[in-house]
């Protein structure tokens, strides 16, 4: 692991480690209402991220911060799940969506890959 790595890992750990599991930041994320399942859920991130569990399942969220604005804590788990996907990222684990649209970013200007015609 690189440095980049584990100053990322530390940064997620700080977050979630403050986390009390109450289940506050579930009643309006987006992800859950349409997943149902508790590995989806903020809450059920920050517990597989408190126990050093990161894989693809962190790409599951739409980063919209609504967990955050329930949160009892303030803890910002958007920011957790963002250095997570750094962490990701940094492993080569990043997920192939992830990778095509960086293609098409450096190929065309846009994540759709379409080149703009005049």
């Amino acid at each position: 692991m690189s440095i980049e790595s584990d100053n990322a890992k530390e940064n997620v750990k700080d977050i979630v480690d403050k986390c009390i599991k109450c289940g506050m930041c579930n009643s309006l994320c987006p992800v859950l209402k349409i997943v149902r399942e508790e590995q989806s859920s903020p809450r059920g991130k920050a517990i597989l991220l408190d126990s050093n569990y990161f894989e693809k399942l962190i790409y599951e969220c739409s980063l919209c911060k609504a967990c955050e604005s329930k949160c009892p804590l303030n803890l910002k788990l958007c920011e957790a799940f963002v250095n997570a996907r750094k962490v990701l990222v940094l492993s080569k684990k990043e997920c192939v969506e992830g990778k095509e649209m960086i293609k098409n970013l450096n190929k065309s200007g846009n994540i759709y890959g379409e080149i703009e015609s005049d």
